[in-house]
């Protein structure tokens, strides 16, 4: 002790070699020497990356977030440029193509193919063409879809939705990559975020702008319709018919009794089209000459044999944890198909009109993208299991008013069960995704294809599922797949946090 103070007295001490250790175990000099950047604790209690670099370094990390946030806020637009054209048409497919069937028949083809595609397609795709142009070429496949719709017949309509189909799953896993690299690269120049936090808000992000598809593709469409189409156009019941809404259409005909099919005229459709094929135009235009590409490093996937993307997605099979994952994957796929297919054409359309379709389908565009980005930004305070479990709470809420309702001249009760299911869309459309990037991040294309190959299987079986049963076996299945989920969900949960304690 005295050794100590006498140290302290001395005149000699060398002030600028004296060091002491930090709570954390660091060794810290006292006096900084000339130009030097200092590290110090910020109040959150997590490293302050920019109090440990040189300023060229910070000038550096600082640069690369911000090109990072620009291709993340870029991407997003594109997508959400994209499925503007694709959201609307998808929306409007079981009113504007109801004859035979066509419109169902169109949809059940695109997923088909998207599953057959994310077995094959991604790794090869973008093995030769990279992330970036993966992504352009796959949008220019929907410009096409699009114009198909000018002449929706049998023989050039299901070819046209197969290709669809085809890129849907290139484009999404080549989408959830280069969200996923560029997570990675920037927790490399940030000590003050978690992974999981970052992907939250870069998938947060990405939801919110891309979500907003459904808002302009559907102010599009409503606004269109309500122009150009007479109330005798957009909603008539012929004399004597009776019509199955609701859950009890089972898309009958017997004789008085029967579905509701009545499209607009094609000359009003056509008209819609050509903004939708301007939009898809201008999505892959913002990708080709805005779009960075990611580093050579990054894109794992070119470096491996053409089907090893294949190998891989199947061999992720083995993990026990995709299959957790799966009920609530296909659960979406069911969500989506229920309310894009059987909600408009059973409840809005045979209720009140297809010029409704639009402005329904823009509510729950509107709620999805408030909520989305808000859902990714509350993941890093309440985590992802609350959200979740609050969404399928509400989930099963709302199919319980659709089985016992029989739709009517309510209007606004279609807009409440639209924004209903859009709060449930995207709370689980978001926590589900950045689960799946926090649990394989070694696999992210392989993780990522596999939900959107699940996804797709849930929309097909959802379709599919139309043409074959009423509107409420629809629901009652639906509500089961969910419940299943919902605890299935929970537990990997728990397994996950578990498992990431040990590790600590």
């Amino acid at each position: 002790m005295s050794d100590a103070k006498h140290a302290c007295d001395s005149d000699d001490l060398d002030l600028e070699n004296l060091v002491v250790f930090s709570a954390d175990d660091e060794m810290v000099d006292l006096i900084p020497r000339e130009g030097e950047v200092r590290k110090r604790k910020v109040d959150n209690g997590l490293d302050d990356n920019s109090w440990n670099v040189s300023p060229e370094k910070l000038f550096e990390r600082t640069t690369k977030k911000q090109k990072i946030w620009k291709d993340i806020l870029v991407l997003s637009t594109a997508f959400m440029v994209n499925f503007s054209a694709f959201a609307g048409l998808q929306s409007l497919q079981s009113s504007i193509n109801c004859i035979e069937g066509l419109g169902f028949a169109s949809l059940i083809t695109i997923y088909v193919s998207l599953i057959v595609s994310g077995l094959v397609l991604p790794g090869v795709l973008i093995r030769f063409l990279g992330v970036k142009w993966t992504i352009a070429s796959c949008m220019s496949c929907y410009v096409v879809y699009t114009l198909a719709n000018l002449s929706p017949q049998w023989y050039t309509f299901i070819p046209a939705s197969m290709l669809n189909g085809l890129a849907a799953a290139p484009l999404w896993t080549s989408e959830s990559t280069y969200i996923g690299a560029n997570a990675y690269i920037f927790k490399e120049v940030s000590d003050s975020e978690t992974l999981d936090a970052i992907l939250g808000k870069f998938f947060g992000t990405f939801s919110a702008i891309y979500h907003m598809a459904g808002v302009v593709g559907n102010i599009i469409s409503g606004t269109v319709y309500t122009k150009l189409l007479n109330r005798n156009q957009s909603h008539y019941e012929e004399p004597g018919k009776v019509y199955t809404c609701g859950a009890s259409d089972c898309r009958i005909n017997e004789g008085n009794v029967t579905t509701y099919c009545n499209p607009p005229p094609q000359n009003v459709t056509d008209v819609l089209i050509v903004i939708y094929a301007a939009l898809g135009v201008t999505a892959v235009l913002l990708v080709s000459f805005l779009l960075d590409k990611l580093p050579t490093e990054k894109e794992k996937i070119r470096d491996k044999p053409v089907l090893s993307a294949t190998v891989s997605t199947i061999s992720l099979w083995k993990d026990y944890r995709l299959w957790m994952l799966v009920p609530i994957i296909m659960s979406g796929g069911l969500r989506m198909g229920v309310l894009t297919g059987d909600f408009n054409e059973s409840y809005v359309t045979c209720g009140i009109g297809v010029e409704y379709v639009g402005y329904i389908s823009l509510s729950s565009s509107i709620i999805v993208v408030i909520t989305a980005y808000i859902s990714g930004r509350l993941t890093q305070y309440i985590g992802r299991l609350s959200q979740f479990a609050f969404g399928m709470t509400l989930d099963f809420g709302l199919i319980m008013v659709m089985l016992l309702w029989i739709p009517d001249d309510r209007v606004a009760l279609y807009f409440f069960l639209a924004a209903g299911w859009g709060v449930t869309d995207a709370l689980i459309y978001v926590q589900v995704r950045s689960f799946i990037g926090a649990l394989f991040p070694e696999h992210l294309e392989a993780a990522f294809a596999n939900f959107y190959l699940w996804n797709a299987a849930g929309a097909a079986v959802s379709f599919s599922m139309s043409l074959i049963f009423c509107v409420s076996t629809k629901l009652y299945i639906l509500m089961g797949v969910q419940l299943l989920a919902l605890i299935l969900y929970a537990l990997l949960e728990y397994l996950y946090y578990k498992q990431k304690k040990i590790n600590r």
